[in-house]
């Protein structure tokens, strides 16, 4: 039977199954009201666990935002959070779960998928730092087997981690241009040059995502990450992180930091850095200005400020 919680905004369902011989009831969340910010899932409907997230169950709620996913969980079906075009953050406990394919599909203003219990939990900034490594597994990866929030911070999901990046910084920037040309997604709409452009820029942002959520990152990788965004930055042939930077962090300063103190942004580069900021971002400009500003730098000349 279909049941609906009108304060939450869900619909669920209540299965039954066998467990050591004995038939016990469950619920299931089946569908969502597109209208949706926020929700926090509850451990148990109508007096039964909440065990599954169904297919497709919040497929398309373009307005939510954050969502709590219970310990009780234990499957989430296919594209069940797919085309969530402004879900930022995901809640959950640190518990073995069945991921369905395509959960997070198109969800590319997620930023975290949140543990809140596990090795971490006493020490946030890690915790968040994994957060961030974890929501980049299904926005900019496509490596859903490294969406594994039992493990997620041990030192050998780290390793796989840092293994795919690798992986995707070996590849060439025209790699599947041919199968994107035949069977493209029909959000996507790229000539050659822009793809190659489209690649960079995704591999510029995982540089930067790991490079400034660093946990236990050996140096070695350190290094050949610093490398690819200087490589990319104003005054290259292609200037990927710069545009990665302003586009995709806005005004989160650590990025800029990190920019300069890796030398991404320098006194002889800074000035073609604030042309592509344009008469954004206020506050970073005058951050760079103040740590790059070559002696000739005119203040009130930069008008774009």
């Amino acid at each position: 039977m279909r049941y609906y919680d009108e304060g939450l905004g869900i619909y669920y369902e209540i299965l039954k199954k066998e467990t050591d011989c004995k038939e016990q009831k469950y619920a299931v969340v089946i569908d969502a009201d597109k209208k949706l910010n926020e929700i926090d899932i509850p451990g148990e409907l109508n007096g039964c666990p909440v065990e599954k997230i169904g297919k497709k169950a919040f497929l398309g709620c373009k307005g939510l935002r954050r969502v709590s996913i219970p310990y009780s969980i234990s499957s989430v079906g296919e594209w069940a959070f797919a085309f969530c075009d402004n879900l930022v953050r995901v809640e959950m406990p640190r518990r073995r779960v069945e991921w369905g394919k395509g959960v997070f599909k198109n969800d590319n203003s997620l930023s975290a998928i949140v543990i809140n219990e596990g090795a971490f939990a006493s020490h946030p900034d890690k915790a968040e730092m994994i957060s961030v490594l974890l929501a980049s597994v299904t926005v900019l990866m496509d490596a859903e087997y490294l969406l594994d929030t039992e493990h997620a911070g041990d030192e050998e999901w780290l390793v796989k981690w840092d293994t795919r990046l690798q992986h995707l910084l070996d590849l060439a920037d025209d790699e599947g241009y041919h199968l994107y040309v035949l069977c493209g997604e029909e959000d996507l709409h790229f000539d050659y040059e822009e793809y190659l452009e489209y690649n960079r820029e995704k591999k510029a942002r995982l540089c930067m995502l790991r490079l400034c959520n660093d946990v236990m990152l050996d140096n070695g990788l350190r290094m050949r990450l610093s490398e690819y965004l200087i490589s990319h930055t104003a005054g290259c042939e292609s200037d990927a992180a710069i545009r990665v930077l302003t586009e995709k962090f806005g005004d989160e300063q650590r990025y800029y930091r990190l920019m300069t103190d890796i030398g991404a942004i320098n006194p002889d580069n800074f000035e073609k850095v604030l042309d592509v900021m344009g008469d954004r971002h206020a506050q970073m400009k005058a951050y760079l200005i103040e740590q790059c500003k070559p002696s000739s730098f005119d203040y009130y000349d930069n008008l774009a400020l």
